[in-house]
């Protein structure tokens, strides 16, 4: 017993047993900054830094990067020519830009804002599978002030706010991990409604933002299943949900909204182009009825000289080529692609596996599509008369608010051409994705770290079954997220090989002083020093027999 601080005994007090060691000084603020463990000062930190490098290209940028498809949004938008050739969510947000400011300078900022945002709640997600606060801060900021990411999050663009969803939902996946093993391990944990309602809503997003979100949503939701016992039928009822939502949602609303539906062309556009993939290898194997029906749709020599395997643009979208020609004979010219499969299903499959290309292969092809520059938006406007007699002609222009900042975004998007698996190539860090989980959860003895690639995987598999082009901007999730992924190898030890947390790293309430842990450390020797019943106990031992106390 010991006496508390009015004097009476506290039978409740542990009994000093030794000499006491002096409190541990609190690290001071500063350290904590640049060393964030606890996870609010780590989210606020890591949206801070990377929220001010966004906002530099945002500076260069303003009001944004545009693309032929940027001007279609805008052209949809305000002429009422709205139909479902492009996700109509993403369309909405810029008709509501457009019409509060007049231009698109203010979805830009709050495309940076939501991957601040984004990256911030993914960092704490992650932290919570272990390694140091301030390296997965580090990842974030890095992968920020990287050129194509600059780029890229700057362009009024679908794949934007699509990519902004996969970075949300990575931070949920890490939680859903880190939950598991928190509350039980293959036992049924308690997940939290929060956690499953962030879940459904982030998957629905990703599906509307792209057509083939469906495949990614899918294939995520496999693969956590399989790998988070306990949680997974909630996984799979949350991800059902959103799946039925999304479909739902692109078939019932836009026909409500008066939203044209633009048809089948934009999934069919590689069956086109595999017709003239197949025609330049052997026109004379294609029959006079497929030649009729091809015809009515381009000359002949269009489909010959037209062939890239690559890329499906140089056929579909050339003047040659009546693409309402070919809505009229849409159910012909898919009879000429089957009868093409049949004869030469090589053919077919050799196409395919080239213009997935972007999705696959880690090395050049040589004519990746990469982000728009700034004065690319002027021959993009030249060259589109309908965009020009469109109320939003005045809105697509390159106008950086510091030419300074502007001067070296672009010699920094100038070193970064090449190498080009290193900047704009995302099958290389889907691969690195891979083995860095795989690694860890080897390592660990935990498979479901494993959902951590699940969205790379999603991603990369999807563009491998249906791809148009060798676009940089379908693989930029596997990018991003494989950059983030870095830090995870410091988490590869084993459980028990794992040393004790950094000061900085425990939670506030579990932070006590530098006194309990020295009265813990006196008890625990004093303890050992107690002999045992059949001991003589050492003179001056301060052991009282029948007390109930040790030392």
């Amino acid at each position: 017993m010991r006496r508390s601080r009015d004097g009476e005994m506290d039978d409740d007090a542990p009994a000093e047993t030794g000499p006491r060691t002096a409190a541990a000084p609190p690290a001071p603020a500063w350290r904590r900054l640049i060393r964030p463990g606890r996870l609010p000062v780590l989210a606020l930190v890591t949206y801070a830094a990377t929220q001010l490098v966004l906002l530099f290209w945002w500076v260069a940028y303003y009001p944004g990067l545009f693309s032929p498809d940027s001007l279609n949004y805008m052209w949809q938008s305000t002429t009422g020519n709205w139909n479902t050739h492009h996700p109509v969510a993403y369309t909405s947000l810029v008709w509501l830009s457009l019409q509060t400011t007049g231009g698109v300078g203010a979805l830009t900022l709050l495309q940076t804002v939501l991957l601040a945002a984004g990256l911030a709640y993914a960092v704490t997600g992650l932290r919570r599978l272990g390694g140091p606060g301030w390296l997965w801060a580090l990842a974030a900021v890095v992968l920020v002030a990287l050129p194509p990411i600059g780029s890229f999050v700057l362009s009024v663009w679908k794949d934007v706010a699509f990519a902004l969803c996969h970075v949300f939902l990575f931070g949920t996946v890490a939680r859903l991990v880190a939950l598991r093993k928190e509350r039980g391990g293959p036992a049924k944990p308690a997940l939290p409604r929060t956690l499953l309602y962030a879940l459904l809503v982030e998957l629905v997003l990703l599906c509307l933002f792209r057509q083939n979100g469906v495949i990614v949503a899918a294939v995520i939701i496999a693969v956590c299943a399989l790998v988070m016992r306990g949680v997974a039928w909630r996984v799979v009822i949350a991800g059902g949900s959103a799946i039925v939502i999304a479909l739902l949602t692109n078939w019932l609303l836009p026909p409500a909204l008066g939203v044209r539906n633009a048809g089948s062309m934009v999934a069919l556009e590689s069956v086109f182009s595999d017709i003239a993939v197949g025609y330049a290898k052997d026109p004379a194997g294609f029959p006079a009825r497929d030649t009729a029906v091809m015809a009515q749709v381009a000359p002949l020599d269009h489909w010959r000289s037209s062939a890239d395997c690559y890329s499906v643009d140089p056929t579909v979208w050339s003047p040659n080529f009546d693409r309402t020609a070919a809505q009229e004979h849409l159910s012909d010219l898919v009879g000429v692609w089957r009868r093409l499969a049949q004869r030469s299903p090589g053919t077919v499959i050799e196409a395919r596996i080239c213009r997935s290309a972007i999705g696959w292969q880690p090395t050049s092809t040589g004519n990746v599509a990469r982000s728009p520059n700034p004065w690319s938006v002027r021959a993009y406007v030249q060259r589109d008369p309908a965009f020009q007699a469109s109320p939003a002609a005045h809105a697509a222009y390159s106008r950086p608010l510091s030419q300074r900042a502007a001067k070296i975004a672009i010699e920094l998007n100038t070193r970064t051409v090449t190498p080009e698996w290193l900047w704009w190539r995302g099958a290389p860090w889907a691969y690195a994705a891979y083995l860095i989980v795989g690694l860890v959860a080897w390592r660990r003895r935990e498979p479901a770290l494993v959902a951590l690639a699940s969205l790379s995987a999603g991603n990369q598999l999807s563009v491998m079954v249906v791809n148009a082009a060798q676009s940089a901007r379908y693989m930029v999730v596997p990018f991003m997220l494989g950059i983030l992924l870095l830090p995870l190898l410091a988490t590869a030890r084993r459980e028990a090989d794992r040393t004790a947390p950094e000061p900085d790293d425990v939670a506030p309430d579990t932070a006590t002083s530098g006194t309990a842990a020295a009265e813990d450390t006196a008890t625990d020797t004093t303890r050992a020093e107690e002999p045992g019943p059949d001991e003589p106990a050492p003179a001056g031992s301060a052991a009282k027999a029948g007390s109930g106390q040790v030392g």
